[in-house]
């Protein structure tokens, strides 16, 4: 099976009341990328979950300093509504704030373990008498 994200490879987990954040990665165009995941507090394993995903590549978006707060509060809202949070203007906010607090965590998060990666192939290198002198595996 295809895995996009996957919450039990996590760097960190940070929780503010009602909220978690996870740093992990996910699966974008055939590589994994360092992200911040929200969730409701609790709720790791539920299979009804719907996580809000911010990538590095977006995190500059939450930013006090350079950010878009207007993009910023839209995606909240949305946030929001995925994590069957109250749909008002204090938790916008606190969904702001807690993402805007964790943006160094999320730009600290290293590149996805080689180790983590799957084995889908091996290559073997053989000489002219067919003894293999070198060989490598190949990982997802």
């Amino acid at each position: 099976m295809f895995e996009a994200l996957d919450l039990d490879r996590r760097y960190w987990t940070k929780t503010r009341g009602d909220l978690t954040a996870i740093g992990t990665w996910i699966r974008l165009e055939h590589s994994w990328q360092p992200c911040m995941v929200l969730i409701p507090t609790g709720r790791d394993f539920d299979d009804r979950l719907v996580p809000c995903v911010i990538t590095q590549a977006r995190a500059w978006v939450w930013s006090r300093d350079v950010g878009d707060p207007v993009e910023a509060t839209f995606q909240a809202c949305e946030f929001a509504k995925s994590l069957r949070l109250p749909d008002n203007l204090p938790t916008f906010i606190k969904i702001v704030s807690f993402v805007e607090d964790m943006l160094d965590d999320l730009l600290d998060i290293p590149p996805f373990p080689q180790s983590e990666k799957s084995v889908v192939a091996e290559a073997i290198i053989y000489d002219k008498n067919g003894t293999a002198i070198r060989s490598t595996e190949l990982r997802d």
